[in-house]
């Protein structure tokens, strides 16, 4: 009898160019996916004063409205993935993720655009799982870290073109428009994606055969919630992500927000400053960082998580200097240095997962990993800012956006840092 395995492989040849076709194809979904949700920060400060909100109301649209359904759907719609077409499911996302950032561009209230933003999040849902199921089944482990870095180059390609092009055109034609912009295009690449991504088989890089949706031996999500979560490696790594992440979201969605009220400028400037001083330095820290850990990688699986615990504590101090700078393009210029290094745990943070993780389970795995981060960064990171500004604006006046994001982004990077270290001492005991 044939093996399975030697059949997979045998049944489809993939070239290298078609290969890179389909990370780019995934890299421009993940940047549809990033722009149409941090976009909102650059338009908070017209947003707020259109619809007359408070920075509580703004921290539940841009945290919690969004983030529930988009955390607990994102594991059911992994689910799916790991039995079903992948390709069809990241098509349908994008296209019903962009239809709604488009109606969010007619909200009238808080409640109509609180809706939307739970649409939008459960749009989005459907992305980022099968999507790290398909790369695991493109590439090898070897060279994993750094395809996953490339895919996950959508968050600061994304954030570059929300701040720089949303900046702008809410400056030009409002903030309604800045929406309605950024969401029709999601729907034409939706189209292409269905009609030109081939759905591999479960386990083709790695030379093994996963089951089919047909066999009793596909773990049920329970049982692989309770199998991931005894490994402490899981376990450090989704926490340690989840403080960096919350740091991250906040900045994304409030630091607008405080170059308006600290230091008084035009949203079109801060944007096109936050993109090449926040998206840009992203972008090569992440590529840095999968290029690194493929490197540390070679010496040793616990390499990678400390590049992890490196980057928190180095990154950490100069949020500092970015929020009690005392003008405008010192804080923008300061901000490039954790924007560079704090984001390097991203790519090993994901390819930890999927390797810890059985060809089976990929995607739900890393729905598991979303579903946490999301809950603790998505939901506490906006909600946690604006509220603490709103109860310390009697005491620090303008300046409370500033001291409300220095104290999360001080706790949150030292806390993070922990958690990767404890992954590391971990990893040479669980990894399968």
């Amino acid at each position: 009898m044939v093996d399975l395995a030697q059949e997979a492989e045998s049944s489809i040849q993939i070239s290298t160019g078609y290969r890179r076709y389909v990370l780019g194809l995934l890299l421009v979904v993940a940047i549809f996916n990033y722009a149409d949700r941090y976009l909102l920060g650059i338009l908070i400060p017209d947003i707020k004063a259109d619809l007359d909100l408070s920075d509580t109301q703004i921290g539940f649209i841009s945290g919690a409205a969004f983030t529930i359904l988009y955390a607990f759907l994102g594991v059911p719609i992994a689910r799916l993935a790991d039995r079903f077409s992948r390709k069809k499911i990241i098509a349908a996302s994008l296209a019903v993720w962009s239809l709604m950032t488009c109606l969010c561009g007619s909200a009238q209230s808080f409640i109509q655009l609180a809706v939307f933003r739970v649409l939008v999040g459960i749009g989005e849902a459907g992305c980022t799982p099968p999507s790290h199921s398909l790369i695991s089944d493109y590439y090898k482990r070897e060279r994993r870290t750094s395809a996953l870095a490339i895919f996950g180059l959508g968050s600061p390609i994304g954030v570059f073109i929300g701040f720089l092009v949303g900046g702008w055109v809410v400056d030009l034609a409002g903030w309604r428009l800045a929406l309605f912009a950024f969401g029709a295009p999601g729907i034409i690449v939706a189209l292409i994606l269905y009609f030109t991504l081939r759905d591999i088989p479960r386990g083709h890089s790695d030379g093994v055969a996963a089951s089919t949706s047909d066999s009793p031996d596909m773990p049920g999500l329970w049982t692989t919630f309770v199998t991931l979560w005894a490994k402490k490696t899981f376990r450090h790594m989704i926490l340690g992500g989840s403080m960096y992440g919350l740091i991250m979201v906040a900045v994304l969605i409030w630091i607008p927000s405080f170059f308006v009220r600290t230091h008084g400028l035009e949203i079109g400037v801060i944007g096109t400053w936050l993109a090449f001083t926040n998206a840009v330095p992203h972008a090569i820290g992440i590529l840095a960082g999968g290029v690194i850990a493929d490197r540390l990688a070679k010496k040793g699986v616990r390499g990678p998580i400390l590049l992890c615990v490196f980057a928190q504590v180095i990154a950490t101090p100069f949020y500092a200097l970015v929020l009690l700078w005392p003008d405008s393009t010192g804080a923008f210029l300061w901000l490039i240095i954790p924007s560079l290094v704090g984001v390097m745990q991203g790519p090993v943070l994901f390819a930890t997962i999927q390797s810890i993780s059985s060809v089976q389970t990929r995607a739900v795995a890393a729905a598991l990993m979303i579903l946490i981060i999301n809950l603790i960064s998505g939901i506490i990171g906006p909600q946690l800012v604006g509220l603490v500004s709103d109860l310390t604006a009697v005491t620090f006046g303008s300046e409370s956006l500033g001291f409300s994001l220095l104290a999360v982004a001080t706790v949150c990077g030292f806390w993070s840092a922990f958690h990767f270290y404890l992954a590391s001492r971990a990893i040479e005991d669980e990894l399968t």
